[in-house]
C-alpha cells in the first residue's frame, strides 16, 4: 500500500509559508522582533514542524507505510547514538531519483528515493543519515540563520523559503537567502563547508557507535565522485553537500580509526531497496526485466530479488504470477510485513476481502496500532464495506501517529461513505493541513459546517473554534 502527493513547487508557495496548526497541535512560537537572534530547541522544533509541512506539500512526498516504517526505525537507531539530542526526529522519503537527502529544523530528515536505490549496503545508506541526524544535533542550520540574521533582518517567509527551496534547488535557494539576507556569498560558503565537516565527523561516530561500517562514508563519496564525471552537472547530493578533495581524504583517514567490521545488511535493507527499485525507480515492466535478470544470476535467487518481482508483478497487474511468488515467501515469514503489504493489494485485486480481512484482523492483534496493519486493514474494510470498522481503526491511530496522510486520506473516504459528510470534510481539512493547503483546509471546514444541523450546537462549536484558530494563525503568519 502506497500513496505519493505530487505537488509541483513554485517559488510563490515556497517563499509564502501558508501553515500552521489546527487544533491539537504545538502553537506556532513568537517570533519578535529579535527572534532569529536565539533560536531556542523548542523554538527550532516549532519552526521545523511548520517547515515540514510547508515541505510536504510541495515535494513529490512518499507515504508508504512500510518504507516509512523502515527509514524511521534505522533513523532513531542512530540518533540513539547521538549526542546533545533536543527533540525527536522523524524521516521522510522523497519521490525522486537523484541521490540526496536533507535535514531541516527541528530534527525533520528527508531522503530521496535514489539514495537507496544506489546504495550497496545498508552501512552506506545509514552513513547518509548519520550525516544529517549531526546537521540537527550540531544545529548547523539554527546557527546558520542566527549568524545570518546578524547581518541583516529575517522574517519566517524568507528563512523558512529559501531553506525550503535550497533543498529543491540549491544554485536558487542560495540566491534566494542571498536575496532574503543581503549575506556575503563567500561566507555562506565557507559556513557551509565547516558544517560538512563536522557533520562528517559527527555521523561517522554515530554510524560507528550504532553498529553500522564507518569505512562505508568514504566509499560512498567515492561512488558520488565517480558517478559525477559521466554527467555535465553535479549530483544533486554534491550540490547541497560540497565534496572536495580534502574532505574524501578526511572521512577516509578519519575511517581507519575504526576497526574495520564486516556489517551484514539487514532484511528490512534488502527488501526496502527492492521495493524502491520496482516502485519508485523503474516503471512495473522495466523492473519486471531487471529482477528476473537478478534471478538468473548466479547467487541472485535471494527473497530481495524475488519480492521485487512480486512487487514489479503486482504494480503490472500480473496478479496470479505475483501471488504464487509472494505466498512462497509468507510460507517461511508468515508476519513479515513486507510480504503481508503485497499479498493485501494482491487480495484487494482479487477482491478476496473476506480472507485479507482474516489475515489482517489476526496481525491487528498481534501488532495493533502497526502503521503498515492498521493502514492495511483499515483500507480493506473500507473496500468490503465496513466503513465502521475502518474508522475504528483509523481515529485509533490519529491519536499517537496524527501526520499520517495515509490515515486522514482514508478517513475522509470511510466518513463519506458512511454518510457522514460534515466528519467527510473535517478529514479533508485535516488532510489539506498536513499538505500545507492552508486556504483549502478552511474551506473543508466551513463545508463541514454546512451539513450540520440547528441540533449540532457542540459540534459546531468545535469546529467554529478550530476554524478561528486556523484563521487567526493564518492572518499571523501573513503578518510576518
Amino acid at each position: 500500500m502506497s500513496f505519493s502527493a505530487v505537488i509541483k513547487p513554485t517559488l510563490y508557495c515556497l517563499l509564502t509559508v501558508l501553515l500552521l496548526p489546527v487544533s491539537g497541535h504545538a502553537a506556532l512560537p513568537d517570533l519578535g522582533g529579535n527572534a532569529f537572534n536565539t533560536i531556542t530547541p523548542d523554538k527550532e522544533k516549532q519552526l521545523g514542524d511548520v517547515l515540514m509541512r510547508q515541505t510536504r506539500g510541495s515535494l513529490p512526498m512518499v507515504y508508504d507505510p512500510v518504507l516509512d516504517e523502515y527509514i524511521n526505525a534505522l533513523g532513531n537507531r542512530l540518533v540513539a547514538r547521538a549526542n546533545d539530542v533536543k527533540f525527536p526526529f522523524k524521516f521522510y522519503w522523497v519521490n525522486n531519483k537523484n541521490i540526496n537527502a536533507f535535514a531541516t529544523l527541528g530534527g525533520n530528515i528527508a531522503s530521496h528515493t535514489g539514495t537507496l536505490a544506489v546504495a550497496d549496503s545498508e552501512s552506506e545508506f545509514a552513513s547518509v543519515m548519520a550525516h544529517e541526524i549531526a546537521h540537527v544535533t550540531q544545529r548547523h542550520i539554527a546557527r546558520f540563520v542566527e549568524a545570518q540574521n546578524q547581518k541583516a533582518p529575517l522574517t519566517l517567509a524568507s528563512v523558512l523559503g529559501a531553506i525550503v527551496l535550497a533543498t529543491v534547488n540549491p544554485e536558487a535557494g542560495m540566491a534566494a537567502i542571498m536575496a532574503a539576507q543581503g549575506a556575503a556569498q563567500q561566507s555562506a560558503i565557507n559556513f557551509t563547508r565547516g558544517n560538512e565537516q563536522e557533520a562528517d565527523r559527527i555521523g561517522m561516530q554515530v554510524l560507528a557507535d550504532a553498529g553500522f561500517d564507518p569505512y562505508a562514508v568514504p566509499e560512498f563519496f567515492r561512488k558520488l565522485t565517480e558517478q559525477s564525471r559521466f554527467v555535465n552537472q553535479q549530483l544533486a547530493f554534491l550540490q547541497t553537500h560540497p565534496l572536495s578533495q580534502s574532505r574524501v581524504s578526511d572521512t577516509r583517514l578519519r575511517a581507519e580509526q575504526f576497526s574495520q567490521r564486516f556489517v551484514p545488511d539487514s532484511q528490512d535493507f534488502t527488501l526496502s531497496k527492492a521495493r524502491v527499485l520496482a516502485r519508485y525507480h523503474y516503471n512495473a515492466k522495466d523492473a519486471e526485466q531487471i529482477f528476473r535478470k537478478k534471478l538468473s544470476e548466479p547467487g541472485g535467487n535471494t527473497k530481495a530479488n524475488q519480492y521485487g518481482l512480486a512487487v514489479a508483478l503486482l504494480d503490472g497487474e500480473q496478479f496470479s504470477a505475483a501471488k504464487k511468488l509472494i505466498e512462497q515467501l509468507l510460507s517461511s515469514d508468515e508476519h513479515n510485513l513486507y510480504y503481508i503489504d503485497v499479498y493485501t493489494d494482491i487480495l484487494l485485486a482479487e477482491q478476496a476481502y473476506p480472507v485479507a480481512l482474516n489475515l489482517l484482523e489476526q496481525q491487528y492483534l498481534l501488532r495493533p496500532n502497526n502503521l503498515v496493519v492498521t493502514l492495511n486493514y483499515a483500507n480493506v474494510a473500507l473496500k468490503s464495506g465496513a466503513n465502521r470498522l475502518a474508522i475504528h481503526l483509523l481515529k485509533n491511530l490519529l491519536y499517537y501517529k496524527n501526520d499520517s496522510i495515509l490515515a486522514y486520506d482514508l478517513l475522509s473516504e470511510a466518513y463519506k461513505a458512511n454518510g457522514d459528510m460534515a466528519r467527510y470534510y473535517e478529514a479533508k481539512a485535516d488532510l489539506s493541513y498536513q499538505l500545507a493547503n492552508y486556504p483549502k483546509a478552511i474551506d473543508d471546514l466551513n463545508e463541514a459546517l454546512n451539513y450540520l444541523t440547528p441540533e449540532d450546537k457542540l459540534e459546531s462549536r468545535r469546529l467554529e473554534a478550530k476554524k478561528s484558530l486556523l484563521q487567526t494563525e493564518f492572518d499571523r503568519l501573513r503578518r510576518m
